[in-house]
């Protein structure tokens, strides 16, 4: 899992059919060094977009919005994230490589002890 800025929305006329009524978000992974820096800020007062790398489609069934951050999934667990009541068994049916699990209200980083 990795935690991100929700930088925008993606629509799609034209999807898979399983990708019908799933929520598409542009985010931006924090480095932990942007998390350092930050600690301890609320979404509104964390990093500035221009200083995160490059941004990543997810899937989105929380209702997360631009400027929030968030926790993202990827691979297996980001399918399984979108689909949370499938039978023992039973494997996910989207095509996703990654999702919100969680939308952060605050966040804390301690700083390295310096031997």
């Amino acid at each position: 899992m990795f935690m991100a800025r929700v930088i925008g929305t993606v629509w799609s006329t034209v999807k898979w059919d399983g990708l019908h009524g799933l929520r598409l978000l542009l985010v931006r992974p924090y480095h932990l060094e942007d998390l350092v820096r930050a600690a301890g800020a609320v979404a509104d007062d964390g990093v500035a977009p221009e200083c995160l790398p490059d941004g990543v489609v997810v899937a989105d069934v929380l209702g997360a919005g631009p400027g929030e951050d968030v926790i993202v999934a990827y691979g297996h667990a980001a399918r399984v994230g979108i689909q949370p009541d499938l039978a023992d068994g039973e494997a996910p049916t989207h095509p996703i490589d990654a999702a919100v699990v969680a939308i952060v209200d605050r966040f804390s980083v301690q700083a390295a002890q310096e031997a």
